[in-house]
């Protein structure tokens, strides 16, 4: 599958109306945080425990709708496949260029407070280096402005430190997980999860 694909199945919009079909009022940038973190922390997270954990972080029985269980399985193979390629293409799943900047930012919050939240859920116990250490707080803080990013307004100082604060959560998070895990370009985890 071609990059480009993958990483359309990182969409917000696209994960935002699986939620609402399955009346989910969680953040769905957050649970995309969240897969991320958990991954970047070097542990192996199967498929089938990622279900579990978006069932238990999404507050329902089960799915309504099989569409829905398959958006949140490519999500999930797309993630582990953009992390795995080596091309540093994966991007946080949050609010897209038309959205207000506002929302983006708020969606940008959710995330990184996803990723703490499944870096921790993880249990990873390891020696963290200084810069992981760093890249944790620097995440925490980006987590704790979601009130300041909801008063943000639209202009060009606060879109491009908008843009920057995206870019480096997506490289400090890339660079996370290959702290842990080989790079493999030839890996498609899209092919290789056809679980029912």
């Amino acid at each position: 599958m071609s990059t480009e694909m993958l990483k359309d199945a990182l969409d917000f919009d696209l994960i935002a109306d699986v939620f609402v079909a399955e009346s989910i009022a969680a953040s769905p940038a957050e649970l995309h945080g969240q897969l991320c973190g958990y991954l970047a922390s070097g542990v192996t997270l199967l498929l089938e425990d990622w279900l579990s954990m978006v069932v238990n972080f999404c507050d329902i029985e089960g799915w309504k709708d099989d569409s829905s269980r398959a958006v949140i399985v490519e999500l999930y193979t797309a993630t582990l496949t953009l992390f795995q390629n080596g091309e540093y293409a994966l991007v946080p799943s949050i609010s897209d260029e038309d959205a207000d900047l506002c929302e983006r930012g708020v969606t940008l919050s959710q995330w990184a407070h996803g990723f703490l939240a499944g870096y921790g859920l993880s249990g990873q116990k390891n020696t963290l280096s200084d810069e992981t250490k760093q890249i944790l707080r620097d995440f925490a803080n980006i987590s704790a402005m979601q009130a300041e990013m909801e008063a943000m307004e639209n202009n060009n100082d606060n879109e491009m430190d908008l843009t920057e604060l995206v870019e480096y959560v997506r490289l400090s998070s890339m660079m996370m997980y290959s702290e842990h895990h080989d790079v493999n370009p030839n890996i498609d985890h899209t092919k290789t999860n056809p679980v029912h």
